[in-house]
């Protein structure tokens, strides 16, 4: 039995197979293994009862048929040969034995064995094919029956005792394998039963892990939001009262003479200055912590973007000291789009932003629309010192700032804002940038 499993393993030869197929190519092995075996036997029993002639000589046909058909199938990875040969083999050459014989009661009803082959077709392939097989098998008892073909003259020689013998043999034995190949084929389905019973505690018990880890981390996010947005309120309030200390203190310098002015007025300056950099990380952190705890309520509308872009421009070209403005481009035939206008004008001003801050004395910033068939792309292009391609990959990272922009005054939480709005807006954001000649970042949405 050992050496049996060790055989049926080897013929499983594919382990990409899934348990249905494994199951089948060990049940085909082990009836078409049985019935070589009983051919043979078939095979020395017709030779002692008849001597050699065409009822001894048909078992060694199935055999020469099916024996191969093992190995070729292994061979060639292909185990449906077998399956064929098989249900053809069993199907024709009992038929052959009976007409060979004449008679049902001279042959002891060996045509039983034919009904192998829609039971296996059953088995092995589809429902048609089964049911072509019965019709088969149904035919070929009939011709048995009625026209009792007589292909030798074998029958001559069947006696009583041959004839039990033959009814004995061909009663036990197709039943033996019947019987062999239902215990395997419902030992087979007991493992696997097992195997997916086992496999669905496992499923369950990571699915409440896994559901557990969501809530403490939906928990830990909420917490989270909840801390900054207290923190962000509470740090507001002494920011206020300084800004404001500083302002008066401002407007007392004025009573001052000569160089304690412009020294009170550095300082003062320098107060301020600082408390508005504090208000700006404090916004950033709040849009942050609003944005990837995915609490917005996003508001679609039907947004003119040509129009949506040139007003975002001119806010952007009142406020450059340089003198410098954003072009506004269009590629294609302009269409309206459905989207949230706070989220896209806080992604695109957080990207217009940046492109004026690192291109100083450059050429003027872009912004595209290109209004394509399946897509929407929005371009912001600028020209300035462009991003180190080693630091494009954590880019959107909430606090990153790339080498070499680290004199220049700014949060780190732009882009990373920028990324979470648009992806709430259902679309997706990329960057290219080269080192010296400036970056482009383009927003694209599905149509």
């Amino acid at each position: 039995m050992h050496n049996l499993k060790k055989i049926i393993a080897k013929y499983q030869y594919d382990k990409s197979d899934s348990a249905v197929i494994r199951l089948e190519k060990s049940l085909i092995l082990i009836i078409a293994s049985l019935c070589c075996f009983f051919g043979l036997v078939w095979a020395l029993v017709y030779y002692w009862a008849f001597g050699f002639g065409l009822t001894s000589f048909l078992p060694i046909v199935f055999v020469g048929l099916v024996g191969p058909s093992i190995f070729l199938s292994h061979y060639l990875s292909n185990y449906k040969i077998l399956v064929h040969m098989q249900l053809i083999c069993i199907t024709w050459v009992p038929c052959f034995i009976q007409w060979s014989l004449g008679s049902l009661h001279d042959s002891g009803f060996v045509i039983a064995w034919s009904f192998l082959g829609p039971l296996g077709a059953l088995l092995f392939l589809e429902k048609k094919h089964a049911i072509i097989g019965l019709i088969l098998f149904i035919l070929i008892v009939g011709i048995s029956v009625i026209i009792v073909p007589t292909f030798s003259w074998d029958a001559l020689l069947v006696n009583k005792n041959v004839r039990i013998m033959f009814y004995l043999m061909n009663i036990i034995t197709p039943f033996s394998v019947i019987f062999i190949t239902t215990q395997n084929f419902i030992t087979g389905l007991n493992e696997q039963r097992k195997k997916n019973i086992s496999l669905l505690k496992l499923t369950q018990e990571k699915n409440i892990k896994v559901q557990n880890s969501l809530k403490k981390e939906k928990e830990l996010g909420e917490l989270k939001s909840s801390f900054v947005s207290t923190a962000s309120h509470q740090f507001r309030t002494p920011l206020a009262a300084i800004q404001a200390n500083s302002e008066l203190l401002q407007l007392l310098s004025k009573s001052l003479e000569g160089k304690d002015v412009n020294q009170f007025n550095k300082v003062t300056s320098r107060i301020i200055g600082e408390i508005a950099r504090m208000t700006e990380l404090m916004d950033d952190v709040l849009l942050l912590g609003k944005s990837t705890s995915r609490s917005y309520n996003v508001k679609p509308q039907e947004i003119d973007l040509v129009d949506f872009c040139q007003q975002l421009a001119k806010r952007f070209n009142e406020t450059q000291a340089d003198g410098r403005s954003l072009n506004v481009l269009t590629d294609g035939e302009p269409y309206s789009v459905s989207l949230d206008p706070k989220l896209l004008s806080q992604a695109l001003s957080n990207l217009l932003s940046n492109a004026f801050k690192f291109s100083l004395g450059k050429e003027n910033p872009k912004l595209v629309a290109s209004f394509k068939s399946k897509e929407l792309v929005l371009s912001v292009r600028d020209y300035g010192m462009g991003i180190p391609k080693e630091e494009l990959a954590k880019l959107f990272h909430p606090f990153f700032r790339a080498n070499n922009v680290v004199d220049i005054q700014g949060t780190g939480l732009g882009l990373s804002i920028a990324k979470e709005y648009v992806e709430i807006n259902k679309g997706q954001i990329t960057a290219t940038s080269i080192l010296g000649e400036g970056s482009c970042f383009e927003i694209m949405f599905k149509r």
